[in-house]
């Protein structure tokens, strides 16, 4: 047996700890994430059932206390999963731990350090990305030494939870591989190469707002990156915001314009709708207005090409 804590949330968090579980690996204490206000999937209840049903202690939070570090302190683990977490984990608390704070970031380390690693690969027009475990240091946000990687392939027309799907998958296979090279004594650590290191802003939803001017390649991927289980890149109609869930290149994005009005709809059918960019098109075939709850072709409401989105 191995003493360890759990530290995390999220899906992948939930599917991570359930699947340490399941090959007999336990952890002595759990500390969940929260989720924020505006996130429509919620794991941290299933993450404290399943703690729950084992009677290993935890506690549902944002941030870790004092009295949660005097806990793990207590319990003096050889290491803390930490999985799905979001906010600082003070690296002193690795002083108490053989190893330390082994955590799982969905980027491949040191490129992409930061928030939301998977939708700016996506935005950016990533071709791959991956999962990197590595140790929680007390350097710049995401900088310790690497302990594993796995690549994870971005396909053109992936949206990010198809990524986020096989993050999450790569992430499970790469504890697995830690647990047994750990139990080994077999773990080596690699020092990130700090010239190669990118970094990347926290994201709000309001920053999902659709620039039409941009190219249809820009548009497209910016839909697929904020799709669910994120917000959702977003315009307007008629002063109401519109929720967009899934789009695809223009048929007619070659067609060549002397005449170009960004965010003009240009084609409309039971499929959608197709909506001029400043370079190309991108066909909306499916959104919902907000607050409605009702995902729909834009075809419903959008009838005729006079219709430009703001």
């Amino acid at each position: 047996m191995m003493d360890f804590v759990f530290i995390g949330g999220t899906y992948r968090g939930w599917r991570t700890l359930a699947s340490l579980i399941d090959g007999g690996f336990v952890p002595r204490l759990a500390f969940i994430l929260k989720e924020d206000d505006h996130e429509t999937e919620r794991y941290s209840e299933r993450i404290a059932e399943t703690v729950r049903e084992l009677r290993i202690p935890f506690r549902v939070t944002k941030t870790l206390s004092q009295d949660d570090y005097r806990a793990i302190r207590d319990v003096r683990p050889e290491f803390a999963v930490v999985c799905g977490w979001r906010t600082i984990i003070d690296p002193a608390i690795s002083d108490s731990m053989k190893l330390g704070l082994v955590a799982a970031h969905d980027s491949l380390l040191p490129r992409y350090r930061g928030f939301a690693p998977i939708n700016w690969a996506i935005i950016n027009g990533e071709t791959e990305t991956g999962v990197t475990l590595f140790l929680i240091g007390d350097g710049e946000v995401d900088s310790g030494n690497i302990i594993d990687q796995e690549k994870v392939a971005i396909g053109p027309d992936d949206y990010a939870r198809d990524v986020y799907e096989k993050v999450t998958e790569a992430t499970i296979s790469l504890y697995a591989r830690f647990f047994r090279q750990y139990a080994e004594g077999n773990i080596a650590l690699t020092k990130q190469d700090e010239v190669k290191a990118t970094y990347t802003c926290k994201r709000s939803p309001e920053d999902g707002r659709i620039d039409w001017t941009k190219s249809d390649t820009d548009v497209y991927n910016l839909i697929r990156a904020l799709a669910r289980p994120y917000p959702g890149a977003y315009c307007f109609l008629n002063g109401k915001r519109f929720r967009v869930h899934r789009a695809s290149p223009g048929v007619m994005r070659g067609r060549v314009y002397a005449g170009r009005i960004p965010g003009k709809a240009i084609r409309i059918d039971e499929s959608g709708i197709e909506i001029l960019c400043g370079t190309g098109s991108v066909t909306i075939t499916e959104w919902e207005e907000e607050g409605s709850g009702v995902p729909e072709s834009p075809s419903v409401l959008v009838r005729s090409i006079t219709t430009t989105l703001q």
